[in-house]
């Protein structure tokens, strides 16, 4: 007998009904929810506060928190299209290589940076899969950096065996509306 095709959507479904992803809720109820953002347990993880070395921590969540309010709620937000030819501004950007379909949330302020790395399963959804400070990277050429995309992806075949990650030409095959390309 062969394998029954689920859309992503179903996917997407039986995941946060498993309890391996989350779906994320603006902070302010009543805020408008424009774009969809899933997260992974591990992702949610960094958001228990005993998860965190430092006070310090608690403050750089609450502001990632933020980040994400950002992209749900269809803010205006700078993506870095080319992952070799990008604004420091960049909200989000593709990693190299492009053809993979990875991207990353770049939470910069304040220190330390968070990188949140993750792909689109459809226009205006995006499932955040792993985080990394951004200090533990090294350049984008590093071991590390590899290694944190290469995570991603092994991530992401485990929730969605067999399905792909969304690719495009242009910044609009992945988010709508409301971007800026820096």
């Amino acid at each position: 007998m062969g394998l029954t095709y689920k859309s992503m959507r179903t996917m997407l479904a039986d995941r946060v009904r498993s309890g391996d992803l989350a779906l994320w809720e603006p902070q302010f109820p009543g805020d408008s929810h424009k774009r969809t953002l899933f997260i992974t347990a591990e992702v949610n993880d960094g958001f228990d506060e005993e998860t965190w070395h430092d006070a310090s921590l608690a403050y750089r969540y609450g502001q990632l928190a933020g980040d994400f309010d950002r992209y749900v709620t269809g803010d205006t937000i700078p993506v870095g299209f080319d992952p070799y030819d990008k604004s420091d501004n960049a909200f989000m950007a593709r990693i190299d290589p492009a053809e993979y379909g990875i991207w990353d949330i770049r939470s910069m302020a304040p220190r330390p940076a968070i990188r949140v790395f993750g792909a689109f399963a459809e226009i205006d959804v995006f499932v955040a899969l792993t985080t990394r400070l951004r200090r533990d990277l090294g350049s984008r050429a590093s071991r590390e950096w590899a290694s944190a995309r290469e995570d991603a992806i092994a991530r992401w075949n485990n929730l969605f065996p067999g399905y792909p990650r969304l690719s495009g030409e242009r910044i609009d095959d992945f988010i709508s509306e409301k971007t800026l390309a820096v």
